[in-house]
């Protein structure tokens, strides 16, 4: 539990989470509002099941934030040269890496909260009668669900880097570049990538339906997420690996 409550620490003392935070739940809360007041954007918001869950997947759009903080979780370490002090404290390395993706994950779950509660807020002052059902059910689990795998993803990859520099930039060249040109290109190839595999968790086809053409969908969000499980699973077990095996 000490182990644990130091993560904590070390994760809310740091600047660049807060800001990080605070920026991905407003990108979100922005995101929600053109739904809600935009009728061009994704036509007029009458309040029904599908367009609240619409809203809601906002947050989970910007999903990367969540990889960023996890990966930055393990990488700050290694950048400030604390890892060291780290394991010598507690020298199982396997629960280093362990404790820092359990708490990638609580804070997944903060981070959806934070950002779904505005929308909620800005869903209410829209005037409308909200209509919450099966659409809207499967938008509140589905949604702090992926941003914890994106968030113990991130953990992975910064366990996998190490270098801080490396590893933002290569995420962000992925994510934004690598896997947009597969979208593009090869789609049949890019909806299996790990971020458009968990994406369709975001997009569904009652969401795509309200975004129109601006929501790209590709596996069905079940399968999508059971695709990303198997990318986290597999990058956790090589983070654990490596961490067991280099030196520091």
């Amino acid at each position: 539990m000490s182990l644990i409550v130091a993560e904590v620490r070390k994760l809310t003392t740091v600047w660049t989470t807060a800001i990080l935070t605070l920026v991905g739940a407003a990108v979100a809360v922005v995101g929600g509002a053109f739904f809600v007041f935009e009728s061009e954007f994704s036509g007029a918001f009458l309040g029904q099941d599908a367009q609240i869950a619409a809203v809601i997947d906002q947050v989970g759009g910007i999903a990367i934030v969540a990889t960023i903080v996890g990966l930055l979780s393990v990488t700050t370490e290694f950048r400030h040269e604390t890892i060291g002090r780290t394991l010598q404290l507690v020298p199982s390395r396997t629960r280093v890496v362990a404790s820092k993706m359990v708490v990638g994950a609580v804070y997944g779950v903060l981070f959806f909260v934070l950002g779904a509660l505005p929308l909620f807020g800005v869903m209410l002052v829209s005037g409308q009668e909200l209509e919450f059902g099966e659409l809207t059910r499967e938008a509140l689990w589905q949604g702090p669900v992926g941003l914890v795998l994106m968030t113990v993803f991130g953990v992975a990859l910064g366990a996998l880097l190490r270098s801080q520099v490396v590893a933002i930039s290569l995420t962000l060249v992925y994510f934004f570049v690598i896997e947009t040109l597969f979208v593009q290109f090869l789609p049949e190839v890019g909806q299996w990538l790990p971020f458009q595999a968990l994406n369709a968790l975001f997009v569904s086809d009652e969401s795509a339906a309200v975004a129109g053409d601006m929501a790209q969908t590709g596996l069905d969000p079940l399968v999508g997420l059971a695709v990303f499980v198997g990318y986290t699973l597999a990058a956790a077990i090589a983070a654990v690996v490596l961490m067991r095996t280099r030196d520091v």
